[in-house]
């Protein structure tokens, strides 16, 4: 795709402080050749600049050049440029993402004489490409693997004779690479149906640079969407919208002023919440601190402010809590913890003090809860969950649930998965027999458990990992030899959760294991398509953020183990032990976890 697109500002202002800094230096020879936008480097502080058309430009060049007008800062006005007089009124909504850069094919008409572009009135262009995924005019992104073919009809105008595109794409067709260059990743932020003052992150993608902050609020008083529009509400009143000609920026002082139009004015305690989801979706976008936010009506009426340390009581990690140790299984069949500092992983793991430390009986597999005070350990014969608390006082008692599976299905890995417990303090594990499997929740990790319905899932789930909300659940689920990843949402219906909405995530085949790895992030083990085991860091939304492969070198990795405040290093279990991966540094043993296995942290 030829790339006809300026660059200014960034390149002349750094420029300059090099020949100040007498750091510049002129080339005295070679030639000078034009470097494609999609190779040039990305500077932050650049911008971006669409050309009008090329007089005389043929229909297949006016189609690319329209295309990288859209990538452009100003898109909005420039790309119009390119379309007839009709088409005019088309606004830009969805994007299509591409493998690659699209083909731009010029149709030959039907008939066995050719015809000149100068003597015909219309031609079709068509675009052709490998389509792996799309956004909505939300900015959230799906993952859609198929191929790609896109029509794109264009008229002569009868005045200029210049060629004109009569019929636009709904949207952005671009490359991966170009998109990530072209957008950056933000989330909106709802409340949940289970803890009504906490926020829950809803990813989406935003436009670098042209105006990022304004579109992610204006996404969010849309409402919420993707995987959680069924399980959040929003606090702003119906029909809710931006005042006119607004552009929402951080003042000097930190303040961001938002003035809103809206048909009924909230009550204080109402507006608050608004507040509260304004600053958490403004603090989502890269490089963006707020210390204030105030609403106003479209009349500059203040309603409420909300300073940023009043915010945190609706923050979205206020019940991921920070662990304060890592726990796993010791080759004694003991749960055991180590400290989560830089350190932690060379000064060799201590026993609970709990009856799950013991070895008896002997536990495969451990959840212990967000506040550290209990622990729910699975036998390693998969048929018992235990709960114990974390002292010296407490005593195992009996099982708190028994799997339906028979010893003999047991042993060929039918049973319960391991457990894991949300910020709410409530268990949730899956029974395994056979084909089937059935999902439970116990509330507060004491009640009875209670199974819980899924609706449209198929297969069986072979591990699961709830969010620290408790609106989300992670599942990896089987059927027959393969395993995938899939990405429910948590409802409530006559005070008991449901898991209302399914999603799977595609990012890779035969999953093994998943653990949450940050607000939307999922730490995740698999493999792409006859390709080799991989560990990846996978957004909620199912796109996979450059540089997301981190578990080179490692081998038969069978679980994996992430906090969602993501300051504690990533750990796996692998065929000799417990490694763990401190920031910015390589995989390490964790002294003392030789023969260990399923590590986990809080949650």
């Amino acid at each position: 795709m030829p790339t006809r697109t300026r660059r200014y500002a960034a390149a002349a202002l750094l420029g300059s402080f090099l020949l100040l800094a007498g750091c510049a230096s002129m080339p005295d020879s070679g030639g000078v050749h034009q470097v494609p936008l999609s190779e040039q480097r990305e500077d932050p502080r650049a911008r971006t600049y669409a050309e009008r058309p090329e007089p005389g430009a043929t229909p297949q060049r006016i189609v690319s050049d329209f295309l990288e007008a859209l990538r452009s800062d100003d898109y909005a006005t420039v790309a119009k440029a390119y379309l007839t007089k009709k088409a005019r009124t088309w606004t830009p909504g969805e994007t299509i993402v591409l493998a690659e850069a699209p083909s731009v094919i010029q149709e030959q008409p039907s008939g066995s004489k050719p015809v000149t572009n100068d003597k015909r009135s219309s031609v079709v262009v068509r675009l052709q490409g490998a389509k792996v995924a799309w956004l909505n005019e939300a900015g959230t992104y799906t993952p859609d693997e198929r191929p790609y073919s896109l029509n794109i009809e264009l008229s002569k105008d009868r005045k200029s004779g210049q060629w004109r595109i009569a019929d636009p794409p709904r949207g952005l067709v671009i490359s991966r690479a170009d998109f990530e260059r072209t957008f950056q990743p933000a989330s909106t932020y709802h409340f949940t149906a289970r803890s009504r003052d906490t926020l829950v992150a809803d990813p989406v993608y935003v436009r670098r640079r042209i105006d990022p902050v304004t579109d992610a609020v204006r996404t969010l008083l849309d409402g919420p969407g993707g995987l959680i529009g069924s399980v959040t509400e929003t606090t702003f009143p119906a029909r809710t919208t931006l005042a006119k000609n607004q552009r929402l920026a951080v003042d000097e002082e930190g303040t961001l002023r938002v003035r809103l139009a809206l048909e009924t004015k909230p009550g204080l305690h109402t507006c608050e919440r608004m507040a509260a989801q304004v600053l958490h979706t403004a603090e989502s976008q890269e490089g963006v601190r707020v210390d204030d936010v105030e609403l106003l009506t479209a009349r500059d009426t203040k309603m409420c402010d909300l300073s940023a340390a009043a915010g945190e009581r609706y923050a979205p990690d206020r019940l991921a809590r920070h662990p304060a140790s890592l726990y796993f299984i010791d080759g004694k069949n003991r749960l055991v913890r180590t400290p989560t500092g830089p350190e932690g992983g060379e000064a060799g793991p201590a026993t609970v003090i709990s009856p799950l430390g013991d070895g008896k009986p002997a536990f495969g597999s451990a959840a212990v809860a967000r506040s550290e005070k209990k622990a729910a350990g699975v036998t390693a014969t998969g048929r018992s969950l235990y709960v114990s608390s974390l002292d010296e006082s407490s005593s195992l008692g009996e099982p708190l649930l028994t799997s339906d599976a028979t010893d003999a299905q047991a042993e060929r890995g039918d049973g319960l998965t391991a457990a894991s417990w949300d910020g709410l303090g409530d268990l949730w594990v899956a029974d395994r027999v056979g084909g089937e499997s059935r999902l439970y929740w116990m509330a507060g990790g004491a009640g009875d458990p209670v199974r819980i319905d899924v609706t449209g899932l198929e297969g069986r789930i072979e591990a699961l990992r709830m969010s620290a909300e408790g609106a989300r659940i992670a599942l990896v689920v089987s059927e027959g030899e393969e395993s995938r990843l899939v990405l429910g949402a948590v409802s409530v219906k006559d005070g008991v959760p449901v898991v209302a909405q399914l999603r799977d995530t595609g990012a890779l085949e035969e999953v093994r294991a998943v653990s949450w790895a940050g607000e939307s992030r999922l730490l995740v083990v698999g493999r792409e398509s006859e390709g080799v085991q991989q560990m990846r860091l996978v957004s909620t939304d199912g796109s996979v953020p450059p540089a997301a492969e981190l578990g080179q070198g490692l081998t038969g990795v069978t679980a994996v183990a992430a906090a969602e405040d993501g300051t504690k290093p990533l750990v796996a279990a692998t065929e000799d032990g417990i490694v763990r991966l401190p920031q910015n540094a390589y995989w390490k043993a964790v002294l003392g976890g030789e023969g260990g296995t399923a590590p986990v942290y809080p949650g």
